[in-house]
């Protein structure tokens, strides 16, 4: 029971995690005759999501060994929750979600990740500690969510952590011609 209730803190603050109504960035491309607005994400080089999200991460992504095997969660099949740590409440959960088109959620800080995608972060305090996610764009139809919870820990530490871990597992993800 004690492992799954950070789980449970997790998924739930995956699921009340804002999501954009309206267009993901904007962006302002000028040529000789005309100027164009464009709002989808930037995807320079689509990618391919792998069938398995537990192999998207390895056990050499991680400063402290994995507490179990990594497995989907129940509710999201797309899905892998990594525990971090010996056991403990203490430990540090890592959920990786493979979702849909990709939307940027309302407040969230935008950056690149790799070779040019959009991507978002965004944090917040949860009763059991910090939790930071962050959204890439894969492709026109696909996106990847890393989601990070540490107890004890503050924004900007977790924040580091989830955009090292999602650059990691993007940088595995197969190029789509």
């Amino acid at each position: 029971m004690r492992r799954l209730l950070p789980l449970a803190f997790l998924l739930a603050g995956c699921a009340s995690t804002p999501v954009a109504t309206a267009p993901s960035t904007t962006a302002t491309t000028t040529t000789t005759e005309t100027t164009v607005a464009t709002t989808s994400p930037r995807l320079d080089t689509p990618r391919k999501l792998p069938a398995d999200p537990c192999r998207v991460l390895e056990a050499s992504d991680f400063d402290e060994p994995l507490f179990g095997t990594p497995a989907p969660s129940p509710a999201d099949p797309r899905s892998c929750l990594f525990q971090v740590g010996p056991g403990t409440d203490g430990d540090e959960m890592v959920l990786v979600r493979f979702a849909g088109v990709y939307e940027r959620p309302d407040q969230a800080m935008e950056l690149l990740v790799g070779d040019g995608h959009s991507a978002a972060v965004t944090c917040a305090s949860m009763q059991n500690g910090m939790q930071c996610a962050e959204i890439v764009a894969v492709n026109a139809t696909e996106s990847l969510e890393v989601v990070v919870l540490v107890p004890g820990a503050n924004s900007g530490q977790v924040a580091k952590a989830v955009q090292d871990y999602a650059g990691k597992a993007f940088k595995r993800m197969v190029v789509t011609s």
